[in-house]
């Protein structure tokens, strides 16, 4: 009746209840349907952002063939928040529905061929190692050998054993690469620079020719040291001797006192006398 009294909050929930049982969904205040009204325009307005942002390109519009995904649709679910379908849904009204946005299909990446490298030691191809990386020297790491064959040598070494100057290490093409590593004895003092052993010998044979050339080198620069040396020991001797034979000879300090003879007389009043030692003779005058 329209004159009635709304009923007591105790007969309301007993209809709510008797309602819930009965299967049917209880009334929505005002309050709950305008929160469901705000949520569900605060959803469209995010789904016309996010299509202005990223448009989706017509189905089968020319373009290679390439076939474009619509965008999920928004189920409204009554309780104030939106779900989207499910994938297999969509996939069956896409079906049932002609002209329906197509399913997104990539087309396959191209196959890409790497230009492997054969390992002069084994023979297989490898990708990448520690000595291509650092000397561009082609062996794998399986067959590199750091203790003997891949050994790794000091500059100084390299200029000392293989008789190389700066500009064969540093101006000669193709350049010899090197790593830098602390030096072991003072941190402080300046990086190490280590060569591939292989390639320093490599490098000698180009600058002297062939190995009997570099031997014959590194023999007679031998020799030139070892008479550089004999040179500074005889001059060493030398010096020694001069030091030894300056320090025996003793000068006469003591003082010679004349001897002299009888005395002459060489004039009226002039007479002299004779050292008879040493010679000296002494001329004087009697007055």
């Amino acid at each position: 009746m329209a004159g009635a009294a709304p009923a007591p909050a105790g007969e309301r929930e007993a209809a709510a209840a008797e309602a819930a049982a009965g299967g049917e969904r209880p009334p929505l205040s005002a309050a709950a349907l305008a929160k469901m009204e705000r949520n569900r325009q605060r959803a469209l307005a995010l789904r016309q952002a996010r299509l202005a942002a990223r448009p989706y390109p017509a189905a089968g519009g020319g373009g290679g063939g390439v076939r474009v995904k619509a965008p999920p649709k928004v189920v409204d679910t009554g309780g104030g928040f939106f779900l989207e379908e499910a994938a297999a849904e969509e996939e069956e009204k896409e079906e049932e529905e002609p002209g329906a946005a197509e399913r997104i299909v990539h087309p396959p990446a191209p196959v890409l061929e790497f230009d492997y490298l054969i390992c002069e030691d084994c023979g297989k191809e490898f990708m990448d190692s520690y000595l291509m990386q650092h000397f561009d020297w082609a062996t794998c790491d399986n067959c590199r050998d750091a203790e003997d064959k891949h050994k790794l040598i000091t500059r100084t070494e390299a200029k000392e054993e293989y008789l190389l100057k700066d500009c064969d290490l540093d101006k000669r093409e193709p350049v010899l690469r090197f790593i830098l590593k602390k030096n072991p004895h003072n941190s402080r003092w300046g990086d190490m620079k280590l060569y591939l052993k292989l390639q320093v010998i490599k490098r000698s044979l180009e600058v002297w020719g062939s190995e009997e050339s570099l031997q014959e080198a590194k023999e007679l620069r031998r020799d030139n040291r070892e008479k550089m040396k004999q040179k500074k020991f005889d001059k060493k001797v030398k010096e020694l001797r001069r030091a030894v034979r300056s320090s025996l000879w003793k000068k006469e300090a003591s003082i010679h006192e004349h001897d002299y003879g009888p005395e002459e007389n060489i004039e009226e009043d002039m007479y002299k006398k004779t050292c008879t030692i040493c010679g000296h003779e002494l001329t004087y005058e009697k007055m």
